[in-house]
């Protein structure tokens, strides 16, 4: 494990947009790009082809939507719009899976309308372990579609000069962080697993707590490594940082999701994650 000086903060003065919605198409497809990439050689291939098929799968749900006022994420699962993009992800993906997994998308696909709502709600209000751990990802996709198209229709919140340590949208922990390239060279941004907004926050401070003193960046290569783990000293949090400046093809999710090993030697230094990501949700 390597300790890696503090990141340069963005240059004082500098314009940035304090939210952002990327466009679901694009990043569904670099993505699920991603993952295939890193999947080769990788002691997770397996896992990381089935993440891969997922979120082409996410892609092909893609529609239009009504505006709604606000982002709702536990409405939302209780409405139930979402249980046609899974029954979209398990059509699709079944076919390919692993054999190890075939059971559990079968599970999915016998599971009546009822136990679904269920699993999507427990989701939506973070009681992950009332969720199987071989299924919630499969909802959890499905779910964040309709979030992230509804949050594409609903109109943002203001943020003036907060920098939250939750998604301003749909109030979920982040991922981790992603170091932009142009347009928005150098800028720091938290990327939400479940409506794929980001938010921006400056440099060098921690994304749990705030505190800019007792930061460590570790990584298991140099200081130029693409992914490293932003570990604070005074609340004991860490969050993963996913620099596109070092590897113009680096994706969040994707990243953080070939990275895992690093988490595990986080956790072993002390350090609890501030977030998670959504093919490795919480227990």
């Amino acid at each position: 494990m390597t300790t890696i000086p503090a990141l340069r903060p963005a240059p004082e003065g500098s314009h940035f947009d304090p939210l952002l919605r990327p466009d679901l198409g694009g990043l569904y497809a670099a993505r699920a790009d991603r993952l295939r990439h890193l999947a080769e050689g990788h002691e997770l291939a397996g896992y990381l082809r089935l993440a891969a098929d997922v979120v082409q799968a996410q892609a092909d749900c893609l529609g239009p939507v009504a505006g709604e006022d606000r982002v709702d994420p536990i409405a939302i699962a209780g409405e139930g719009r979402w249980i046609a993009h899974l029954d979209r992800i398990v059509a699709e993906v079944a076919p390919k899976a692993p054999e190890t997994a075939r059971e559990h998308f079968a599970t999915l696909a016998a599971m009546d309308r009822a136990d679904r709502l269920a699993a999507g709600k427990a989701l939506a209000e973070d009681r992950f372990a009332d969720v199987d751990p071989a299924l919630a990802p499969i909802f959890w996709a499905a779910l964040s579609v309709e979030v992230a198209m509804v949050a594409r229709a609903a109109p943002l919140p203001d943020l003036g000069t907060q920098e939250p340590t939750t998604c301003p949208v749909c109030g979920t922990a982040p991922t981790a962080s992603v170091i932009h390239i142009s347009p928005r060279q150098g800028f720091r941004y938290l990327h939400c697993p479940l409506c794929e907004c980001e938010w921006h926050m400056v440099r060098a401070k921690c994304s749990n707590c705030g505190d800019a003193k007792t930061l460590d960046y570790l990584s298991f290569d140099t200081a130029d490594a693409t992914v490293r783990a932003e570990a604070c000293g005074a609340c004991g949090g860490y969050l993963k940082v996913v620099s596109q400046e070092r590897d113009h093809a680096a994706e969040v999710v994707a990243d953080d999701l070939a990275t895992l090993a690093l988490d595990d030697a986080s956790v072993a230094e002390g350090y609890g994650r501030s977030g998670f990501n959504p093919f490795a949700l919480p227990g």
